[in-house]
């Protein structure tokens, strides 16, 4: 549990990015994702580059996790996402820049129990 005394729920942003683009890919979701994200009550907590080197010839791995508190948060974020059609149109601007993607929510494990109980 957080010092709010709530349940942090992590999103975890894994990206793959098209060789040589990582730079270029991760400049872009700062410009352009990270603020509306930010609007949605989500806090940036870390962007890690796997490997620790920008590559030119092979993809770098981009891992960004976002924190909210509660299960409320996390539902009114993910109903703010969905109802938003700038999101999409980020998505397909980015589209040029990835080779994969996926987004998986996390939790402690001592904060499951309550979070199944809401």
């Amino acid at each position: 549990m957080s010092e709010s005394g709530k349940e942090t729920i992590y999103y975890l942003d894994h990206i793959t990015a098209v060789p040589g683009k990582a730079k270029a890919l991760l400049d872009f979701y700062m410009k352009s994702y990270v603020p509306k994200a930010e609007a949605r009550g989500m806090t940036l907590l870390h962007r890690l580059v796997a490997p620790p080197v920008w590559l030119e010839n092979q993809s770098n791995d981009l891992f960004i996790i976002w924190t909210v508190q509660g299960p409320q948060a996390w539902w009114q974020a993910t109903r703010m996402r969905r109802s938003d059609p700038e999101l999409v149109g980020f998505w397909a601007a980015a589209e040029t820049l990835i080779v994969s993607r996926r987004r998986s929510y996390l939790s402690d494990a001592m904060d499951v129990e309550r979070l199944c109980n809401v």
